[in-house]
């Protein structure tokens, strides 16, 4: 197998005396759909904000593309820009239009000509199904609406992969499904996701692999038929029986 895109190894957090991640190891390859499930507290958002070094892991090594993001040296800027990331809570700018926030970042950061970012955001609106909400604002939207314009932000930088943080789990239940579609529709094009969810239908349809963590640990991982049709561990088990049951 190729050398992973993204290599966790021995990944330790804690905050003050709270262990919040104990020893993880994991790899992410290029086109691999890995989700992380796990009830609440065990420690998944906590893994992703470690990956984006948006928390700074207490031990361990994150690479990227073989270089440590642990370093001093690391350029984390250009690891931002090519790994992407999706907050539960949008994180839109509520002054700028649609348009206006999916194009500042390849503006900003990447210097594309303002003209062709518009251009390519628009295709991208479309993708998620909202070109025609280009000029209103954040607050005009439903929490669907404006979860699918953080995709297209994301998706503007031209990713090599994308960090999904519980992106559906500040939605109505009825909003969920049209953020999972375009998600599902992400995922058939190829493109390498993690993400940390409760939606367990999502996971066991869309995910190559799947990772059951409890406890700051990595209790459990495997194909989602290995993980939700035979689970080794009893804390699997207890966890997904009431999906099995159903």
């Amino acid at each position: 197998m190729s050398e992973p895109l993204i290599k966790v190894s021995h990944l330790m957090k804690s905050f003050g005396d709270l262990e919040v991640l104990r020893d993880i190891n994991v790899d992410i390859h290029e086109g691999e759909v890995v989700c992380i499930i796990g009830p609440s507290g065990s420690g998944k958002s906590t893994f992703l904000r470690c990956i984006n070094q948006l928390e700074v892991p207490t031990g361990g090594e994150i690479y990227y593309k073989g270089e440590n993001l642990c370093d001093k040296k690391a350029d984390i800027r250009r690891f931002r820009e090519e790994v992407g990331m999706v907050f539960q809570k949008f994180n839109l700018f509520p002054l700028r239009t649609v348009l206006g926030n999916v194009t500042l970042a390849p503006v900003l950061t990447k210097h594309k000509n303002k003209k062709e970012a518009e251009a390519y955001a628009m295709e991208l609106l479309g993708k998620v199904g909202l070109e025609s909400k280009a000029s209103a604002k954040p607050s005009m939207l439903s929490g669907g609406q404006q979860q699918r314009v953080a995709i297209a932000r994301a998706l503007a930088m031209d990713p090599t992969a994308l960090l999904f943080d519980e992106p559906t789990s500040a939605l109505d239940p009825e909003l969920v499904g049209e953020v999972l579609n375009v998600m599902r529709s992400l995922a058939d094009d190829g493109m390498t996701m993690v993400v940390v969810t409760h939606e367990m239908a999502f996971a066991r349809d869309v995910a190559d692999r799947v990772i059951f963590m409890a406890d700051g640990y990595v209790v459990e991982e495997g194909t989602p038929e290995e993980v939700f049709g035979n689970p080794r561990e009893e804390r699997t088990r207890t966890f997904l029986s009431r999906f099995l049951a159903s």
